[in-house]
């Protein structure tokens, strides 16, 4: 895949002989191929990079800017990203991060393709093309998550070899094989797993992994089926022997998973031990995991924002750009185009007021200003399949369908019971396992002085009625529910509260949104002083795109997650980032305990377990 326009007489334009589109003069070069930085021109036509050089290499330009001062790098490459978790269309998302610098980025839709299957995939792609942004996805390896014959989770839609070789073949925008997420599948050889890896190996397209904790004789192997990423370090140790082996450490810092500061001395080489010096950067990437709430976009940045951490953690500002332009250029092969500035490239840069800040004072993507776009905010148009018909649930939701009834195994009733409650771990998308007593008394449980609450999973895609239900620990709620139909990876509903007639409001509303996110809180029930329950909405955001996305702009979403922020706050949660927090509590292949509409699941063995943990003798 080569930049558009490369034409004979581009080399007339590098000889000097003919004008370019634009000249940029007196810039401060940040050449992540050289890992220098230096003053030169930057001379540009018909969107490509075609000459670099000062004193006899002297370009004159249609138009011509006076960079004195300020820094050249490539635009951002974020090379590991999921558009659908921004909660904006694709539009929308690039008006939020494109000004602030990032002009390409590599999208595992698996979020859009559990719901909508390959047809989600391709409308991503479709409205990426209306857009400055350039989006390179990779074929979703993991929908569902995990393989459908384990029986873990029900997901809207399944992409097997099949449509994932379809999508390899005859998508230009598809460059790679999504996170492989089941990486226990890929050790316990399961066909399905396989079978998508043997066709990206055969097409020779990147790999990428996902493979939390993941260490020694399993580590191995995992790298053995041909994987070549991973995204999921959280100690130096664990990143240094993925690296030690061969795959690219991409490092990322979200609103929720924040792994920069125990990463960064990986990253920094030669700043610590002689022994160190010899280390390697460039298999590490910088990324966002799309894992960057609207606010956080709006307020922070994007993956401006990964490089300005990287650089307060001590990392080298020229490293820092390069682990965010040339290394995801060169790991999903489009570095013969993006990556870098210089002749052949397109010309996607940035110019810097000031490198370690990374503030931006202009944008250039396919070689014009960012201010001669057409980049006005307008009405999402693009229509995504089965849009507005999201939440199928089999009926309405009774506050019934939430009570737990812990019975001891069949001896009497009553009392309090042990049981299995997944443990919210801040900042992590790990889960522990708690084990604690709670009461078995009318489908009770709750114990908002404890912080344990009832936790759930509704099937929304076929209407099946499956529940899955348990306990959560470390979300803090003292009244009310949450409910949202973003719940990693199927997208199922997923609700949290403090009583069933609150958790069954909110899902019955959500189904009224047509997905979303809802908070309400009412007084008397479970956790109340008994008496009639009156629930009312706090706030909500309505997701109509696919459940996942929303039709409006950034604005208008920041304001409604702020409007939900403080209201959760209200109800009792201090999580600096809780719906997001609560979306991968459904998540069945990061470890430890996690939800779905079958149950809980125990991650390490791949299997349903029983809530209630009964005691012997």
């Amino acid at each position: 895949m080569r930049a558009k326009g490369l034409t004979k007489g581009l080399v007339e334009v590098a000889l000097g002989r003919r004008k370019a589109d634009l000249v940029i003069k007196n810039a401060n070069l940040v050449n992540v191929c050289s890992g220098e930085i230096y003053e030169t021109e930057i001379a540009v036509a018909r969107g490509v990079v075609v000459g670099l050089g000062v004193g006899s290499c002297e370009w004159k330009g249609r138009e011509e800017i006076d960079a004195q001062g300020k820094y050249a790098v490539p635009g951002l490459v974020d090379g590991h990203t999921h558009i659908e978790m921004s909660l904006l269309s694709v539009t929308e998302f690039a008006k939020a991060v494109v000004p602030r610098g990032t002009t390409a980025v590599v999208s595992d839709p698996h979020e859009i393709a559990n719901v909508l299957g390959v047809a989600g995939v391709r409308a991503i792609l479709e409205e990426a093309k209306t857009t400055p942004l350039k989006v390179f996805c990779t074929a979703p390896s993991c929908v569902p998550s995990t393989e459908p014959e384990l029986g873990l989770e029900t997901s809207g839609a399944r992409l097997g070899a099949g449509e994932v070789k379809e999508l390899l073949q005859t998508e230009e925008r598809v460059v790679g094989l999504a996170e492989v997420m089941n990486y226990g599948g890929v050790l316990a050889k399961e066909e399905g797993v396989w079978e998508k890896l043997e066709v990206a190996r055969a097409l020779k397209v990147p790999i990428d992994g996902h493979a939390p904790l993941l260490r020694g004789k399993e580590l191995n192997a995992y790298v053995l089926s041909g994987v070549g990423s991973d995204h999921e370090c959280v100690s130096y140790e664990e990143a240094l022997e993925k690296l030690r082996l061969g795959l690219r450490v991409l490092v990322r810092e979200g609103s929720v998973a924040k792994n920069l500061k125990s990463l960064a001395p990986l990253l920094k080489s030669g700043q610590e031990t002689a022994r160190q010096a010899q280390r390697e950067t460039r298999n590490c990437l910088l990324v966002t995991d799309g894992d960057r709430t609207p606010r956080d976009l709006k307020e922070q940045g994007y993956l401006d924002f990964v490089f300005r951490r990287a650089v307060e953690e001590g990392v080298d500002p020229v490293r820092a750009v390069q682990m965010c332009t040339l290394n995801p250029a060169e790991w999903f092969g489009l570095d013969d185009f993006l990556g870098s500035i210089s002749p052949s490239k397109v010309a996607d840069l940035v110019l810097l007021k000031n490198l370690e800040r990374f503030e931006v004072a202009e944008v250039v993507v396919n070689g014009k200003r960012l201010a001669d776009l057409d980049f006005a905010p307008r009405p999402v148009k693009w229509k995504y399949p089965k849009y507005g018909e999201s939440v199928r649930l089999k009926r309405a939701v009774k506050p019934e369908d939430f009570e737990i009834n812990l019975d001891g195994g069949g001896r009497k009733r009553g009392g309090r019971r042990r049981a299995r409650i997944i443990g919210l771990v801040e900042g992590e998308l790990l889960t522990e396992e708690l084990v604690e007593e709670v009461s078995g008394v009318d489908g009770k449980g709750v114990d908002t002085t404890r912080d344990i609450l009832k936790i759930a999973v509704l099937e929304r895609h076929h209407g099946t009625g499956n529940i899955g239900l348990g306990f959560v620990k470390g979300f803090g709620l003292k009244t009310g529910a949450v409910a949202s139909s973003v719940a990693h990876d199927s997208h199922n509903i997923v609700v949290v509260g403090t009583s069933g007639e609150e958790m069954a409001f909110a899902c019955n509303r959500l189904r009224e949104l047509g997905g979303g996110v809802v908070l309400c809180s009412g007084s008397g029930g479970e956790g109340g002083e008994g008496g009639e329950v009156k629930v009312k909405v706090k706030a909500e955001l309505g997701l109509p795109i696919a459940g996942l996305m929303s039709d409006r702009g950034l604005d208008f979403v920041v304001k409604k997650q702020e409007e939900m922020e403080a209201a959760v706050r209200e109800m009792g949660c201090e999580l600096q980032a809780p719906f997001v927090a609560l979306s991968f509590l459904a998540l069945p292949v990061i470890p430890k305990l996690k939800i779905t509409d079958k149950g809980l699941v125990d991650v390490e063995r791949r299997e349903i377990v029983e809530l209630e943990i009964l005691q012997t003798g």
